[in-house]
């Protein structure tokens, strides 16, 4: 049986649907996680948020963790563990990581961990552009760096040199694409057997 058949229950929900489309990129690894925010306010976010762990219970393609974000909102991290964990270990991220406070030993889990406890302090850090897929260049720009100005915003804040940017929005594109397209003919467990 595929691995990821069973990630996703058989669901016609229309916000499962939304969800999964959103997730698109992330669902095929082209993207090492999405972040996503509902508001405390909003009187259907509790349902939402059990809706999202009947249906990820299962999941070992797909994880996500919740924050708390100061009082207003719950912000729900989803990340594919193979991408994020390749994403974060790559030599350049990772020992920009560790200068921005992260652990010198690897480990998922303290990443994530080391990341949500902001998010639960009401700081969106700024390294999250890092765990989203953003080139590392865009982030260090966002943050400053006096040598890479601002290009243009597509996505994100891109800075320097665009066209590796430009290419990994376009794969973050066209990976969403791809999920809705199927979306249209499929529900979310079938699209994980195709997809995987």
């Amino acid at each position: 049986m595929n691995k990821h058949k069973q990630c996703f229950k058989q669901n016609k929900d229309p916000f499962i649907q939304w969800l999964v489309g959103t997730l698109g990129p992330v669902i095929l690894g082209v993207k090492p996680s999405e972040i996503m925010s509902f508001k405390v306010s909003d009187v259907t976010t509790n349902e939402k948020i059990k809706k999202i762990e009947e249906t990820f219970s299962i999941c070992k393609h797909i994880s996500y963790k919740i924050s708390y974000y100061n009082g207003t909102s719950i912000k729900i991290l989803f990340y594919n563990v193979e991408s994020l964990e390749k994403t974060l270990k790559d030599p350049q991220n990772l020992k920009f990581l560790v200068s921005m406070g992260y652990p010198r030993n690897f480990s998922l889990i303290f990443f994530l961990n080391h990341l949500i406890s902001k998010i639960n302090l009401g700081i969106i850090p700024t390294e999250i552009g890092v765990f989203l897929g953003y080139p590392l260049k865009d982030v260090i720009g966002f943050i400053g760096h006096p040598s890479l100005k601002l290009t243009k915003i597509n996505g994100w804040r891109v800075y320097g040199d665009s066209k590796i940017s430009d290419q990994r929005y376009e794969e973050f594109l066209q990976a969403k694409k791809k999920i809705r397209d199927l979306l249209t003919i499929n529900n979310p467990s079938t699209i994980l057997a195709i997809t995987s």
